[in-house]
């Protein structure tokens, strides 16, 4: 019984809380714009990510030539084994163990000094979109903007993804990729 004096109470206090806002909504028009496809669709963040695979390459290449001189010092030292001491034996695997892993760490720091400028990129990218989405919004008088994914269904006449990336496209076509600097 009090269970269901409570539901009641609770019931009556959603409908006082949330009623005017409900209200309010009705008189809203909503936009949606598909952020990703806008980002699929700009040649920045083409130039961009072409920049960056290039960089990637470049990083992957060093990386396995570095891997390859390793693994030939490796060999070497173990052909030297037998004519070594056991401590001078040790002394050397034990440094070029110390190379190996801080050159490892050091490739492990540069790809994620990519992905965080890929980041950086992304953020001016989507900097320079703020007032044109302001814009658009304006222009087909929507006053609430949802993204795409976050919506099931959507009417053509509501997805503001086209006008948003033609203007976005027309105003930035290159953006020259910038590395954050390495966080040690």
């Amino acid at each position: 019984m009090v269970s269901g004096i409570r539901k009641v109470i609770l019931f009556a206090v959603a409908i006082i809380a949330f009623g005017p806002m409900y209200a309010e909504a009705a008189g809203q028009r909503i936009a949606i714009i598909d952020l990703g496809q806008v980002l699929v669709d700009s040649p920045a963040m083409k130039d961009i990510d072409r920049q960056l695979k290039e960089l990637d390459a470049k990083l992957r290449s060093d990386a396995k030539a570095k891997e390859e001189n390793f693994r030939d010092r490796q060999l070497s030292l173990n052909q030297q084994r037998a004519i070594l001491a056991p401590e001078q034996f040790s002394q050397k695997q034990n440094a070029l163990s110390i190379e190996m892993r801080d050159s490892r760490n050091e490739f492990q720091m540069k790809f994620r000094q990519l992905a965080a400028s890929r980041a950086e990129a992304l953020k001016k990218i989507e900097k320079a979109m703020e007032p044109i989405v302001s814009k658009v919004a304006k222009q087909v008088g929507a006053t609430i903007i949802l993204e795409r994914k976050q919506v099931i269904f959507v009417s053509k006449e509501l997805n503001i993804t086209a006008a948003v990336s033609k203007d976005l496209n027309r105003k930035l076509t290159k953006l020259p990729l910038k590395l954050v600097p390495l966080k040690k």
